[in-house]
């Protein structure tokens, strides 16, 4: 029997969201949009969970986009945009508060559903960052949450520097709460600490998330709606396509 792509754990006032397509990196193509998109609609219905968990099941978090499917078609880019800014604006306003769990490597859209998270743990020898420009793409999408999560001026650098940052720098900037050992602990960390806060009042919780996403921003769909509208009209450039296209073929084959 195949497995879901996305698969659900309900543990008592904790949720499990797992992506699950290690194969692939657990990149984000339609089908993992859908699947994650139906999880959140569930979570977010179930009063009695307080607590969502996220992380990535295989080597990696999240490598970003499908970027095979968008090389075969190539309107895909700008409905992933689209898909990702919706994904990151239903993780913020979830009543629960959201943990991820972060070992590997969280790329471009996978760092994006990392900055839209409450909490960040992420293993020592984590990678994240924003690596999109070399394929013509704009990272724009993810300003909202990352600005939020380290400020203006570290987003500024990370979203225009192309580069990926280490687990201690995303620390000392903010992206991450903490800092597990090695990959293998990560995912217990994390759990640790979802059980500590279930086990505080879900009233304070959800009231102090609700303030949070009042006062920040994050209720303001035209905040999210701006730069992902952006973003998708550059990825239909030829020059995107082309730069995607000679990044696909000369990319280190695993």
């Amino acid at each position: 029997m195949v497995e879901p792509i996305v698969q659900l754990n309900v543990d008592g006032a904790i949720a499990i969201v797992v992506l699950n397509d290690p194969d692939h990196r657990n990149a984000m193509g339609i089908a993992m949009f859908d699947a994650l998109d139906e999880a959140l609609g569930a979570i977010k219905a179930n009063d009695d969970v307080h607590v969502v968990l996220i992380h990535g099941r295989g080597k990696v978090f999240c490598a970003g986009f499908d970027l095979a499917a968008a090389v075969e078609d190539a309107s895909l880019m700008g409905t992933f945009i689209q898909r990702l800014s919706v994904l990151i604006r239903s993780l913020r306003r979830l009543p629960q508060v959201v943990v991820a769990a972060v070992h590997g490597a969280a790329i471009a859209g996978g760092c994006a559903l990392v900055s839209a998270c409450d909490l960040v743990v992420v293993s020592a020898t984590a990678k994240l960052g924003y690596p999109v420009h070399r394929i013509g793409a704009s990272p724009a999408v993810t300003i909202p949450t990352l600005q939020q999560a380290i400020g203006p001026g570290a987003a500024r650098t990370l979203l225009m520097s192309d580069e990926l940052i280490d687990a201690p720098t995303a620390y000392r900037i903010g992206l991450a709460g903490r800092v597990s050992r090695d990959d293998e602990s990560v995912l217990d960390d994390a759990m640790t600490l979802c059980e500590t806060i279930a086990r505080h009042g879900p009233h304070a919780l959800r009231t102090t998330k609700a303030w949070l996403n009042e006062l920040d921003g994050s209720l303001d769909d035209e905040r999210f709606e701006h730069p992902a509208e952006s973003s998708a009209q550059i990825a239909t450039l030829n020059e995107a396509r082309l730069m995607l296209g000679a990044y696909w073929q000369g990319r280190p084959q695993t």
